[in-house]
């Protein structure tokens, strides 16, 4: 059996290219990070319905009856959300990732899986769940089978992504680690681009328990791909100006906060409430001067940052900040970019 991770991936600013024919070249440009926290993933090998007959056939023996076709093998998939719960209509993402690999060649058709998958997130707010549980399970299978490269498993995760309509580019992200700055859209390996740099720094998530957003409702909404597109193309041409490293961090944050005002997402009321609710714990806890907010595309939810790089939020602030934010009954969680 092998057990796998992938970290969530939080979206700070974007832009939709969705619109090209083949799933590898949709995908979009923008920038964000990667967090520790997010799935863990197992894989392990139950049987094979290849019968033992046809191992003797090779090895020239005789039959007594003919070989007939060979049935796929059971693919058996249990998806835990972060409080136990089983979540019984998220398999399918799983299936179609087993299908793709065995038309890949990177799994036989007749062996059958057990996968589980752990999410240590809540779905649906923002923190690439759906791309990180793909990642996690692809890497299981290529630690179980010891098939193919890794760069096939992304670009195979990066299609189900899109087909499923779960994510836009966060397997292109993920692709790298800390924070990036995606260039070009599309698959890794097959046309898109990132670029990035690290810094393990300790920060919050926050998000509103009851609610979420499915990334399909924005991206094929066609006023929220215009308004999302134009703020988001704006802001990836500035950043990609000079190169991409630690000293761009303010750079991203007065780029993140331009994007959600200029698409408009800042002005939904779930989230501006969200937002106003975790400002004023900080302006309360008088953290303002240590720490930036921003949104996480596209969740009801937002991420608690450190405001300079060289000076990372201490343990006390964030315990402190989580409380207040615990005790207005915000969801939150401390990991760190990784």
């Amino acid at each position: 059996m092998a057990v796998e991770r992938c970290g969530g991936h939080i979206t700070l600013l974007f832009s939709i290219w969705k619109e090209a024919h083949l799933a590898r070249s949709q995908g979009s440009r923008g920038a964000g990070f990667n967090v520790a926290t997010g799935v863990e993933a197992s894989v392990e090998y139950v049987s094979t319905n290849v019968p033992e007959v046809e191992a003797l056939l090779s090895a020239g023996a005789e039959l007594d009856i003919p070989a007939g076709p060979v049935e796929n093998g059971t693919i058996m998939v249990e998806v835990i959300d972060m409080d136990g719960t089983q979540l019984e209509n998220s398999t399918a993402l799983y299936v179609d990732l087993v299908e793709e690999l065995r038309n890949a060649r990177l799994l036989a058709p007749a062996d059958s899986y057990r996968i589980r998958v752990q999410l240590e997130l809540p779905t649906s707010q923002g923190f690439g769940m759906s791309a990180a549980g793909l990642l996690a399970v692809a890497r299981g299978f290529h630690s179980e089978t010891g098939k193919g490269t890794e760069l096939q498993y992304l670009r195979i995760a990066h299609r189900i992504e899109r087909k499923h309509g779960s994510g836009l580019g966060d397997v292109l992200g993920m692709s790298k680690n800390g924070v990036e700055l995606r260039l070009q859209p599309g698959a890794p390996g097959s046309g898109g681009e990132v670029v990035s740099f690290t810094s393990v720094q300790p920060i919050l998530l926050a998000w509103q328990p009851d609610e979420s957003r499915h990334t399909s409702k924005y991206i094929d909404n066609e006023r929220w791909k215009r308004a999302i597109s134009e703020a988001g193309e704006r802001s990836v041409t500035r950043l990609r100006l000079k190169d991409w490293n630690f000293e761009r961090w303010p750079d991203l944050m007065l780029e993140s906060r331009n994007f959600g005002e200029a698409s408009g997402l800042l002005d939904e009321p779930a989230r501006k409430k969200l937002l106003s609710t975790v400002r004023s714990e900080i302006l309360r806890l008088d953290l303002q001067s240590r720490v930036n907010v921003r949104l996480c595309m596209l969740g009801v939810s937002a991420c608690v940052l450190p405001r300079r790089l060289d000076s990372p939020l201490t343990s006390d602030e964030l315990d402190a900040i989580a409380e207040a934010l615990n005790n207005t009954n915000i969801g939150v969680i401390e990991t760190r970019i990784h």
